[in-house]
């Protein structure tokens, strides 16, 4: 019987094999390309697709009627050229760009993921890319990074590197101070060539948000590879994740014997499985299973939130960075459009603190900073929004304020900066400038109104507050 039973299993698989085989061979090939050399993402070993795309597209087939080849390439400059040439009509997972729309048409996003940003040990958290000054930062030559950064930072010394692995051994040989990446490629890095004097320093506030590009000539692919995209489960993105968590690449050069001993093996687990397997084995695994799932959901969801936070604070202060500040006013700009809300900037910049840092040192002026920053937030409603903008230049954002409003917050301030009482941190005084949003007003206007205010407080002798009349109608 039991023989009977293994005949019977064997010509059922062969039957299966023989429809499956007919009806792949009625599947639309469609050609596509990878990055060689980005893990986990996706990589090529020994000519295979690997990685996170790889598990997206298998999910992908299933809910459309193309079957995937793909066309290998040696590295990330040839995948563009091979896509642009039409010698591979889409590639896996990628980034949009402007650069990328003059050749390439793009899915929906079916994966996101933050950039990270990485130093040497010796080097400070930075908290995100707008804090970078003078220093030299690497970013891959021609990924969408790369564009971002000479966009949007023109002055900023951007090093274009060929691969993030020379990128990470640049920074750890302290012979480029940061490097910008994808977190998970990045880390999987560190973590394979044992970069010991690396770290994660701030969280880049551009995040990834992966598609398939598809070239010009084939756009006619993108309507059933959205439509399959979008029947994407919750467990099969899941699946993915698991396969995230333990990522491992084993190279295998005889494919034959790999799939000979895979057909093998499986009819023979099949038999056993079903042959002495118990239900009550299979659900305890099953529960094992969602708990560990449960579990990693919930340490990525704290390392999320901790990523987010950490990309919108100062390092130094903890106070709100000039890049969230800069959201929030164009957030009162619109409101003040829309409702004709009132509210206030209120420029502050400590007087005489180059003195204080040459004469008592920089860890004084840090405490310096560190205090005054703490009794803003005392001072501050909760309504308010209290950011440093760098160096010793404070600003509050006072939402549903009027300017005689935000003079009393300012005294407010002054008088609690004088009973402060530490033999730690020396006396200082402020000078304090405050522009009320006028209608039409641009971001850039209402803040050089307040700027300006403040230098005239401190023309005025400092330790003092100014406010500056507008022409605008209020």
């Amino acid at each position: 019987m039991y023989k009977n039973t293994i005949h019977l299993l064997l010509i059922i698989l062969m039957l299966w094999g023989s429809v499956a085989f007919a009806q792949s061979s009625k599947l639309t090939k469609v050609k596509y390309c990878v990055d060689p050399n980005w893990a986990p993402y996706e990589s090529i070993i020994n000519d295979q697709h690997q990685g996170i795309s790889k598990e997206y597209l298998d999910i992908i087939s299933q809910y459309t009627s193309f079957s995937f080849a793909l066309v290998p390439t040696t590295d990330w400059k040839q995948t563009l050229h091979f896509a642009k040439e039409d010698q591979c009509q889409f590639i896996a997972m990628l980034n949009q760009s402007p650069e990328r729309d003059k050749f390439l048409t793009f899915s929906d996003v079916y994966f996101h993921a933050p950039n990270a940003l990485y130093a040497h040990y010796d080097q400070p958290l930075i908290g995100n890319l707008s804090s970078i000054t003078s220093q030299s930062i690497a970013v891959v030559m021609d990924y969408r990074l790369y564009h971002y950064l000479k966009k949007t930072f023109p002055n900023m010394n951007v090093v274009a590197v060929n691969s993030e692995l020379e990128g990470l051994k640049k920074v750890e040989a302290k012979e480029i101070d940061y490097y910008v990446g994808s977190y998970y490629s990045a880390n999987k890095i560190i973590q394979d060539a044992s970069f010991s004097k690396l770290r994660i320093v701030g969280i880049s506030e551009y995040e990834d948000k992966l598609r398939i590009g598809v070239n010009k000539q084939s756009e006619y692919l993108l309507p059933e590879l959205n439509q399959a995209i979008s029947k994407i489960t919750v467990q099969e993105h899941q699946k993915v994740f698991d396969y995230l968590k333990a990522t491992n690449f084993v190279r295998i050069t005889d494919y034959t014997l790999l799939i000979g001993l895979t057909s093998f093996f499986s009819i023979l687990f099949i038999i056993l499985y079903f042959g002495y397997s118990r239900s009550v084995r299979y659900s305890q695994t099953l529960a094992d299973k969602n708990i560990s799932l449960k579990k990693l959901h919930t340490q990525l969801d704290v390392k999320n939130k901790q990523l987010a936070e950490l990309s919108i604070r100062d390092p130094l202060t903890m106070l709100y960075n000039r890049s969230h500040l800069a959201e929030m006013i164009n957030q009162q700009i619109k409101l003040k459009d829309r409702y004709n809300t009132r509210s206030c900037l209120i420029m502050i910049d400590i007087d005489d603190f180059k003195k204080v840092n040459d004469t008592l040192g920089h860890k004084v002026g840090d405490d310096i900073l560190k205090t005054l920053s703490n009794v803003l937030l005392k001072c501050a409603r909760n309504s308010d929004i209290v950011a440093r903008w760098g160096g010793e230049e404070f600003v509050l954002l006072c939402p549903e304020t009027d300017l005689d409003e935000a003079v009393l917050l300012a005294k407010r301030f002054q008088q609690a900066l004088k009973e402060i009482k530490s033999d730690a941190c020396p006396k200082v005084t402020c000078s304090i400038g405050i522009a009320e949003l006028h209608s039409k007003d641009s971001a850039d206007e209402w803040f050089i109104s307040a700027d300006n205010a403040m230098y005239q407080a401190k023309a005025q002798g400092k330790d003092s507050i100014s406010t500056l009349n507008n022409t605008h109608d209020i």
